[in-house]
Parts: structure tokens; sequence; C-alpha cells
């Protein structure tokens, strides 16, 4: 069973290569390798992605429940950098492993001037106990690498976030591996968190590509409370999986009970009263004019 579950992932790899190198997006190259694929991979990956709760959520938890979990959570671009670092803190939170660790974040200097830097009270609002996060900015990446690889080896915190942004030369495919392997031995979870990054092979046996998706309806005395705010939520799209399935779903996140949940499209309900995310500046230059008939030249003299 173990064989025939690694062919067909080189299968469903292979495939995709295929798509890539016919100049495919990365979203409909995996669209492709699984509209080409069996039935019984279609079926498998159905499987894998349900789980036994019936929801992709099983699926991650899984990941994150075994020791030496290695996740990595990207971002597209800096804008959404907020919601990769807000469902990394989230995903490190909901934890039945070690509920009472501590959580190391290991910020970049990039990301910090452009997203800015953890705020207390805010993280006391999004879930987090005092004192559970302890976080760190290296001047370096490879003082960050040097700050995980030491922080997985020590064992004093429950999960360790990894921030990098973009794609640097200095944590390739052999550094991944190095990382991954040291939270393997150490039994610790380590989560990369690649911000404004593009897709990039590493050791990590999940990724997860994470946008921000407007609330849901909050409910109140089982009423809906449309003007009230809701609970962060989270757009998904599997990019790597071991059950090789890429699906894309939301997540809700409960700061008062510290956990995830699934919100399948069909219940979703977005509010009555949608704004625009950013309104348009107050001192923008006016429409252009009409252009005239006439045109007037200075007589040259």
């Amino acid at each position: 069973m173990a064989e025939r579950a690694m062919t067909r992932e080189t299968l469903f790899a292979l495939r995709e290569a295929v798509a890539r190198i016919e100049g495919k997006p990365a979203q409909m190259a995996r669209e492709v390798a699984m509209r080409d694929g069996d039935d019984a991979l279609l079926v498998q990956a159905k499987r894998g992605a349900a789980g036994q709760s019936g929801d992709p959520l099983s699926m991650i938890m899984e990941e994150v429940e075994q020791g030496g979990a290695f996740i990595e959570i990207r971002s597209a671009r800096l804008a959404d950098a907020g919601a990769a670092s807000g469902f990394a803190l989230a995903l490190s939170c909901c934890r039945s492993v070690r509920p009472d660790g501590k959580i190391l974040l290991i910020g970049d200097r990039h990301v910090a001037r452009e997203a800015g830097l953890p705020y207390a009270p805010g993280l006391d609002d999004f879930g987090h106990r005092r004192g559970e996060l302890v976080y760190a900015l290296p001047r370096r990446i490879e003082d960050a690498l040097w700050f995980a690889d030491e922080a997985l080896a020590c064992g004093a915190f429950a999960t360790v976030i990894l921030e990098v942004h973009g794609n640097v030369r200095q944590f390739g495919l052999t550094e991944s591996r190095r990382l991954g392997l040291k939270a393997r031995s150490a039994g610790g979870t380590l989560l990369l968190m690649r911000q404004a990054g593009e897709e990039e092979a590493s050791s990590a046996s999940l990724r997860l590509r994470v946008e921000a998706a407007p609330s849901a309806i909050r409910t109140g005395l089982e009423q809906p409370m449309p003007m009230a705010l809701g609970n962060p939520l989270f757009r998904l799209t599997v990019e790597k999986s071991r059950s090789a399935i890429f699906s894309e779903f939301l997540l809700e996140w409960s700061s008062h009970e510290r956990r995830l949940a699934y919100l399948p499209s069909a219940v979703f309900q977005r509010s009555p009263h949608p704004v625009d995310q950013l309104s348009a500046a107050g001192d923008r230059p006016d429409r252009q004019g009409e252009m005239g008939r006439l045109l007037a030249l200075d007589r040259a003299s």
C-alpha cells in the first residue's frame, strides 16, 4: 500500500511538472494534474482532504500534531503578511500537544519595517496568553537560521516560527532540509512563514498559501449581528501535501475558544454592509478635461 501511494504521488508530481513546462500557472497546473489523474488518485485525494472529520482542517491538524512537523505558510505579497502571521499564531495556539508550551517567533527586519511588529494588547485580544510568545528580530538571515536551529534543539519551545522575506539565496533546499531534520529529531514543530515569496522547493511536508478573507456574520443568542466585527477568516490554498490534494477552503479563528474551525462555502455569509478596503485619496488630482477643437498657438515674432 505504501509503494502504491508513493507511485501515485510521483505520478501526480510528474503530471504537474509537465503542466508547468507547458507554461500553465501553478494553480492551473495542479488542476490539470488532478483532472488527468485516474479515479483511484481522485478518491485518495478526497479522502486525504476530508479525513475522518470530513473537513480539510483535520488534514492540517494531523500534520501539526505529529512530532517533528515542518509546515510552510506562504503569502503571495506583503499586503497579506498580517494574514499569514495571524494564521501561524493561530495554528500554534490550538495545538493539543504541549498546549502550555512557549512559542518562538523569529521575525524578519524587512517584513517588520513594512508590516510592523507584534503588538502585545493585540496578541491578548487574538487569544495569546501573556508570556506565551517570545519574539526575536535578528539582523541577518544566517542569525535567524541559527536561532531556529538552537530553539529546536533545546526543546524549550513547543513551536518555532521562522519568518523569511521572499526567496532568499541563503535559505535554500539544503538549509530547509537541515531544519526539517532538526525538527524531526527534536520532536518540535517548525512553521516556516514565507512573506511575499514564490513557491520554492523545501522539505516541508505541507505548504499553505494564506490570504485574508472577509469575516462572516457573527451570531449572538442565535440571532445574526450584521454590524458586529466578525472573527478572523483565512482563505487557504494547499500547495503541497502528502495526500496530493490541492484545494481552497476557509478557516475561522475564534480567539475566545482558541481554536480554528472549518467554514464551508455553502454556509458562508458575507456581511451585508461591505466597505472598500482602502478609501480614495482626498488630495488626488482631478480628472482630465475634454480636449477642445481649436488649438491656440502664439504667433512667432
